[in-house]
């Protein structure tokens, strides 16, 4: 289904398009922090500092540019009274998918240890991981794509 057929989409954005503002949105959105911040407020209201807990590694200046980038797509929105950031119903739905996202990751990751185990076993060796393709032909040892 292309995305002039999806009802899902009938303003027809394009995210393969380079100018469609779906892209940045996009961009914006599958960040390293901001899907991780996005997830972290599905369960309600959080301040700053919790969001900081609840997202172990980021730091403050990144936590404040990602709320404000969320904030700027619309995706959050910021009780100045309570000093709290909340998902937007677009957030919500974003979060939402996000959570499917990660359980995909964690389905992929058992079957990719497992397979590198079983890989050592059969190649007997226990100096370390062994090798897998990864999409578009590249080699990932340890996690790392070379």
């Amino acid at each position: 289904m292309t995305s002039s057929e999806n009802p899902k989409n009938p303003h027809h954005f394009n995210v393969f398009a380079a100018a469609c503002p779906s892209r940045k949105l996009l961009n914006d959105v599958t960040r390293r922090w901001s899907i991780l911040v996005l997830a972290s407020l599905l369960d309600g209201s959080l301040r700053f500092g919790q969001i900081r807990e609840r997202v172990d590694g980021i730091s403050d200046r990144m936590l404040s540019a990602t709320l404000g980038a969320l904030a700027e797509d619309r995706l959050i929105a910021k009780d100045d009274a309570a000093g709290t950031y909340s998902l937007t119903e677009p957030g919500r739905q974003i979060a939402r998918q996000s959570l499917e996202l990660f359980d995909s990751l964690y389905l992929a990751l058992d079957e990719i240890v497992d397979a590198r185990q079983a890989g050592d076993d059969v190649a007997g060796s226990s100096a370390g991981v062994a090798s897998a393709a990864a999409p578009g032909g590249a080699a990932v040892s340890d996690g790392a794509v070379s």
